[in-house]
C-alpha cells in the first residue's frame, strides 16, 4: 500500500515521534528523555504543528521527521530555510521506502511553504540521493591550558548567566556571529528559550567590563567534560581572556586537561586574538618549532555526511539572495553590464547587471552569458563552501576571463559557520 506523509495530528502520534527520536539519537534513551525532548520542541517560539511530519501506511505510523522554519543570513540576504531533524523510521519498517517518502515530502513541503533552502546534519551516504551536498565542515581549536592561565588576568569580571541576560547574549550573538553565512535570525524570545533549554544543559558565563557592560559569553559543556567551549563570543580581548581563564578553572583538579577545546569560526576575530596573545610558558621540550603549537585547528571532513544542504527552488533562492549579490557587486567596483543565465540541473535563472544594479529577469537575451553546473555544485558555490575554480573542474565550460571575474565577484569563497546554539 502507498505510504502517505502528513502532519502529525494527535498527541499520541507526536509522543511516538519523540520516543523514536530518543531511541535513535540519545546515548541513554528513556521515556523521561522523550517527554523532555517533546516539551523542548513544542515550546519553541517559532514552532508550528505542521513542522512535525509522519509517514503512514493504512494509518499505521511508520516514521517521521521535523522541519524547523528559520531564516538564514547570507550577508545582506535573508534565506527562508527548512531545517530538518529527527528523521526516524520504526525499526520494524526499515528498508521499505519510509525514509525516501519522508525526504520527498520534505522537499515538497518546503516548496509549498516558500522555503528556498533545506539544511540538515545527516548520517553518511544517505541524503545525497535526494540532492543534498556538503555545505559546512565543523572545526575546533585545541588551546594549550597553560598558555591560557599564564596570561595576565584582565579587569573584567565573570559570572554565570541568568534568564535576565537573554538580551545581552542575543546582542553578542548578533555582533559576533551574524556576519557568517549559516547564522540565523534570532529574537529575544528565541534567546530566552535557548537559555531555558539548550543553554540550560551547559554552563553559561558572562564577562562584564569595569563599567558594567556585558562584553562576552562562553557556553561551556558539562558532560562528558567541562573542558569544551561550545560557543564563545567576545567584543574584545580583555573580555575574551577573562572568559577563557574562567572556563579553564571549571576543569581545575588533579585531572585537569592539558588542552581545552573551543568551537570557533576559523576566520573569527576571537581566534585571531587568541593566536596573537597566547604563548606556551614552557617550550623547552619543543622539537621543530614550526610543528609545535599553542593553538591547533582540527577540521572534520567526510563527503556526503554531516552538515548538508539542498536548494529547494532556484528562482526563489536567487531572488532572496539578490540583496547580498547587489552588495557584493557594488563593493567590487566592477564595471560590466550584461546578463548571466544560470542553468542548474533542470532549473534556470537569469541575472541582469546594468552598471551597479542587479535584477532577476524572466528570459535571457541572445547575448546572455551562460553558466551551467549541477544543483549540488551550485549550492556549494553560493554558500561559499567551494570556489568557482573548483566548480569549473566539475563541469568544464567556455567562460571568458571577464565572465569568470563577474562570477567570482558575486560568489566569493567564504567560511560558513553554524554555531552550536543553532544546531538542531
Amino acid at each position: 500500500m502507498t505510504i502517505v506523509v502528513r502532519q502529525l495530528a494527535t498527541p499520541e502520534e507526536m509522543d511516538q515521534q519523540f520516543i523514536w527520536s530518543d531511541q535513535a539519537f540519545s546515548p541513554t534513551p528513556n521515556p523521561a528523555n522523550a517527554r523532555t525532548w517533546g516539551q523542548t520542541v513544542l515550546t519553541q517560539p517559532d514552532f508550528r504543528p505542521q513542522q512535525l511530519r509522519g509517514a503512514f501506511r493504512d494509518e499505521a505510523h511508520l516514521g517521521g521527521y521535523a522541519l524547523y522554519e528559520w531564516t538564514m543570513r547570507i550577508g545582506e540576504a535573508r534565506i527562508s530555510t527548512g531545517c530538518i531533524g529527527m528523521v526516524v523510521t520504526d525499526s520494524s519498517q526499515r528498508k521499505q521506502g519510509v525514509a525516501t517518502a519522508l525526504m520527498h515530502d520534505a522537499i515538497q513541503f518546503a516548496r509549498e511553504q516558500g522555503h528556498s533552502l533545506l539544511l540538515l546534519d545527516g548520517i553518511p551516504n544517505f541524503y545525497y540521493r535526494y540532492g543534498y551536498t556538503d555545505v559546512f565542515d565543523s572545526s575546533t581549536e585545541e588551546i594549550n591550558r597553560a598558555a591560557i592561565l599564564a596570561h595576565p588576568a584582565s579587569a573584567h569580571t565573570v559570572r554565570q548567566a541568568t534568564p535576565e541576560d537573554a538580551q545581552s547574549i542575543r546582542d553578542l550573538y548578533e555582533r559576533r556571529l551574524s556576519g557568517f553565512t549559516g547564522s540565523f535570525e534570532r529574537s529575544r524570545e528565541k534567546q530566552e528559550y535557548l537559555l531555558r533549554h539548550r543553554f540550560g544543559k551547559n554552563t553559561v558565563l558572562l564577562a562584564t567590563s569595569p563599567e558594567g557592560q556585558v562584553e562576552g559569553y562562553v557556553l561551556a559543556s558539562r558532560a562528558p567534560s567541562p573542558a569544551v567551549a561550545l560557543e564563545l563570543c567576545a567584543d574584545n580581548w580583555p573580555a575574551q581572556i577573562a572568559l577563557m581563564q574562567a572556563h579553564a578553572h571549571l576543569s581545575d583538579g588533579p585531572e585537569a586537561p592539558a588542552t581545552h577545546t573551543y568551537y570557533l569560526p576559523p576566520t573569527s576575530e576571537e581566534l585571531y586574538r587568541a593566536i596573537a596573545h597566547l604563548e606556551v610558558p614552557d617550550t623547552s621540550q619543543w622539537g621543530n618549532p614550526s610543528a609545535e603549537w599553542g593553538i591547533r585547528t582540527v577540521q572534520a571532513h567526510h563527503r556526503y555526511a554531516g552538515w548538508m544542504g539542498r536548494i529547494v527552488h532556484l528562482p526563489t533562492f536567487l531572488d532572496a539572495l539578490l540583496p547580498e549579490l547587489q552588495a557584493r557587486w557594488r563593493r567590487s567596483l566592477a564595471h560590466w553590464s550584461g546578463e548571466l543565465h544560470f542553468l542548474v540541473g533542470e532549473e534556470s535563472y537569469t541575472l541582469g547587471i546594468s552598471g551597479s544594479e542587479l535584477q532577476g529577469t524572466t528570459k535571457p537575451n541572445d547575448n546572455a552569458s551562460t553558466f551551467q553546473c549541477s544543483p549540488q555544485d551550485f549550492a556549494q558555490l553560493v554558500l561559499g563552501y567551494r570556489p568557482l575554480s573548483w566548480v569549473l573542474t566539475q563541469q568544464p565550460q567556455e567562460l571568458s576571463p571577464t565572465e569568470q571575474a563577474v562570477l567570482q565577484h558575486l560568489f566569493p569563497p567564504s567560511q560558513p559557520w553554524i554555531s552550536f546554539s543553532d544546531w538542531f
